[in-house]
């Protein structure tokens, strides 16, 4: 959760949105959990590549991420924001690509990324995020079914799709977003 940005506005519910996702991961859930609060580029990078070799092919993994996001409209490109990024210089901005390529190369057998921050929407744009519509027509697609279900899965659940959201709506603890996930994982 990024709250306090060295050269952009600060957000408001950022940290404690991340703290309760964690505190709530842990508890409830078992998960081992990290967390990163008001972390820079380097930070984040380090982590994302450092659950590549803690995690193995049983594991399953819940990546939260609260801050600022961007979309280049040149490129097209997303980005989430550390930090320690400036608005006029990309070099500490993480594109949203770096960041699916490090969760596709996890061994882990499901990983799922749970992303509040303006144009979050932007990680479900690509290959590994795609669709498959099945329909069993008779018992000879059991086993590709099967092997489906084998396969390593990779699913984000985003707060928007290409545009600003709320940091918080009415001067309350957590972003809509974070309140919305929260509860539904204190049910």
């Amino acid at each position: 959760g990024n709250n306090r940005y060295e050269h952009l506005s600060n957000l408001r519910t950022a940290v404690n949105d991340a703290r309760s996702v964690a505190n709530l991961l842990e508890l409830d859930y078992g998960f081992k959990v990290t967390l990163l609060e008001n972390a820079d580029r380097s930070q984040i990078v380090k982590s994302l590549s450092g659950l590549r070799s803690k995690v193995g092919s049983q594991d399953n993994v819940l990546i939260y991420y609260a801050g600022h996001g961007y979309l280049d409209p040149g490129s097209d490109d997303g980005f989430w924001i550390p930090v320690d990024a400036a608005r006029e210089d990309e070099s500490n901005w993480l594109l949203i690509d770096r960041v699916r390529s490090k969760i596709k190369a996890m061994p882990a057998k499901h990983v799922m990324v749970v992303a509040d921050s303006c144009f979050s929407g932007k990680f479900t744009r690509s290959a590994i995020t795609r669709g498959i519509k099945i329909e069993i027509a008779s018992s000879e697609y059991v086993p590709a079914l099967q092997h489906l279900i084998d396969k390593k899965s990779r699913t984000a659940l985003t707060s928007g799709g290409l545009e600003p959201v709320l940091d918080s709506s009415s001067g309350g603890d957590h972003s809509v977003f974070a309140e919305a996930f929260i509860s539904i994982l204190r049910a």
